[in-house]
């Protein structure tokens, strides 16, 4: 039996390697382009590795976890910009040695650092309760804040749109200071026109009060362990990273797939979908060439899925074709050392 899979991004790849190391099913991979990774790509420019985006390596998941690591080994000593920067980790203590010096498939233990650019200086982002945070803002800037959360606890919204839903949970000012226009620039859509459950999917329980307990927990010397099991995950402090950057990690999986049977065509886009009835027969690529599975698995964007059917329902195919996309700029600046 064989798997169509559109897609050589972490949906596809992964859906491939379980597909072969738990049935009999050979997975056939379809990529549009050169890359393997999707947007967790990493791009290699004359040796200088830039990824397509910010992407750490965590999960509440202890299977999600387990299945990176079983792939690519977390580090047990110290890294050369460790020892450069006299960083602090917590280092695995497997009996088989992971040094990232010697080896390339190792998984990297690092910090967070995030930060957004705001009134011409930087803030932690998510935003923290720290001395920098409170000194750029201003006195009058944080009683305002306070005062406006206070009111927001009071007062509940009728959490209608992702803007009812950001203020019940941080207050009027501090949504105005950093969420509303930081959100509208990053998915183009203003907030008041986002449903409020988007907010419960991205920022989950994050508010206030979490940002306050996290801080507290700081200031007392408590550090997190790697798991950070009862850490909101918009305020995990560590990650691990493979060494050469996300796409280093998937490259590792798409080599494993190759190893165990399964195939990969880059360069090569599926533009069409031969069904009968509720089931997919054949698609074919972009070369005209016909390709038939007995299971049919995609990561596409939606609106080509949709037009790619032979048959199509005029409604799906009305909202489909409605789909905003975003591109994605990263743009990597590299300075001589």
């Amino acid at each position: 039996m064989e798997a169509v899979i559109i897609g050589a991004g972490p949906a596809g790849l992964t859906a491939a390697y379980e597909l072969l190391r738990k049935t009999d099913i050979k997975p056939v991979i379809f990529e549009a382009t050169k890359d393997i990774g999707g947007i967790s790509k990493t791009f290699n420019y004359k040796e200088n590795r830039m990824d397509m985006g910010g992407h750490r390596f965590f999960s509440k998941s202890d299977t999600v976890m387990k299945w990176w690591t079983d792939l690519m080994p977390i580090q047990t000593v110290p890294s050369k910009d460790d020892i450069l920067l006299d960083r602090e980790i917590e280092l695995s203590k497997s009996a088989e040695e992971k040094d990232p010096a010697k080896i390339d498939d190792v998984m990297l233990v690092r910090n967070r650092l995030s930060r957004i650019y705001f009134l011409k200086t930087f803030f932690d982002y998510p935003v923290s309760l720290s001395f920098n945070t409170v000194k750029n803002l201003g006195f009058i800037r944080i009683m305002k804040i306070g005062l406006s959360y206070s009111y927001s606890l009071i007062f509940k919204r009728k959490e209608n749109n992702l803007e009812d839903f950001m203020i019940n949970r941080f207050g009027k000012e501090l949504y105005l200071t950093f969420f509303k226009d930081y959100t509208q620039k990053v998915w183009g859509v203003a907030p008041k026109d986002i449903p409020a459950d988007w907010g419960t999917q991205r920022i989950k329980g994050l508010s206030i009060v979490k940002i306050l307990r996290q801080a507290l927990k700081k200031i007392a010397g408590s550090k997190q362990d790697l798991k950070q099991k009862n850490t909101e995950t918009s305020l995990i402090e560590k990650f691990y990273y493979p060494k050469y950057g996300p796409g280093h990690f998937w490259n590792v999986v798409a080599k494993k797939i190759v190893e165990l049977g399964g195939e990969i065509k880059i360069n090569t886009k599926i533009v069409s979908f031969e069904t009968d009835g509720n089931k997919i027969k054949s698609v074919t690529d972009d070369k005209g060439i016909k390709y038939e599975a007995d299971y049919f698995l995609s990561s596409m964007p939606v609106q080509d899925l949709i037009n790619g059917f032979d048959k199509k329902d005029a409604e799906v195919k009305r909202v489909s074709d409605g789909l905003g996309y975003r591109s994605f700029i990263t743009v990597g600046l590299l300075v001589r050392n």
